[in-house]
């Protein structure tokens, strides 16, 4: 399910008011690490699919919840994750990987 280069919406811990545009970017065993789009690596984290700190692709816009985007996304205010996936060549995490 989770695989390096994909992509899916984490929260922030140091501020989980924020849902940020994330990326897996390594996977040990079932865990893998969480890494915001041009953020810096400080902010990354490990967890496991049954974390609630993530959720998949969409998930903000199903729940009416506002999405970061990447830090310095020349369009921030339309974002749209169809096109991001497009822009950065990647994939989301398949939603059934999430373990709710």
């Amino acid at each position: 399910g989770f695989e390096v280069g994909m992509k899916l919406e984490a929260v922030d811990r140091m501020n989980p008011s924020l849902i940020c545009v994330a990326t897996v970017t390594d996977v040990v065993d079932n865990r893998f690490l969480v890494h915001f789009d041009n953020w810096d690596d400080t902010y990354d984290y490990w967890c496991d699919p049954s974390s609630p700190y993530i959720h998949p692709v969409g998930w903000c816009q199903e729940h009416g919840k506002p999405l970061t985007p990447p830090q310095d996304y020349p369009d921030p205010d339309n974002f749209i994750w169809e096109k991001y996936l497009k822009e950065t060549g990647a994939s989301a995490v398949p939603t059934w990987a999430f373990k709710v």
